[in-house]
């Protein structure tokens, strides 16, 4: 029984980190998007409430949906967690590892990539996403370099 209780807690990491509120993250609310020469990537957050903040991207390429996401960041346990839910895979609970007014770093080191889900403040109407971790033993990484969306969009 202690095995199973044991094996239980690894598979799901708990969502005790730093101590945080979902209103820390408020900074994330809004459209963003990051244009490329084919395409786009877009991510729309919803602000605080409830405890949570909804979000969800998408990654068009040469006209055509490639990929999306429906994510979201829960209060738990006193702290956040980065819940996601990409297309075509099963969710992925990443904890807070750790916050300051500009960058929320989200970890989970057994999942199998990314382990890591950060979002920072890059200047008036930016931010980057960032995702990062272990390929086959190899240090890998990602940016999502975005901007705020403009009205209208």
């Amino acid at each position: 029984m202690l095995a199973l209780i044991l094996a239980a807690s690894l598979a799901m990491p708990s969502a005790s980190g730093p101590p945080a509120t979902i209103d820390q993250m408020a900074w994330l609310k809004g459209c963003w998007i990051q244009t490329r020469p084919n395409g786009v990537v877009e991510e729309l957050w919803m602000g605080p409430g409830g405890g949570v903040m909804l979000g969800m991207g998408r990654t068009v390429r040469d006209g055509k949906l490639r990929e999306h996401e429906f994510v979201r960041i829960v209060e738990a346990d006193g702290s956040l967690a980065y819940v996601a839910e990409p297309s075509g895979q099963e969710k992925a609970t990443f904890p807070l590892k750790s916050l300051t007014a500009d960058q929320a770093v989200f970890e989970n080191p057994t999942h199998d990539f990314p382990q890591r889900v950060i979002y920072r403040r890059a200047g008036a109407g930016e931010i980057v996403g960032r995702i990062e971790g272990q390929i086959g033993g190899r240090a890998r990484s990602v940016d999502f370099p975005y901007k705020r969306c403009e009205t209208g969009n």
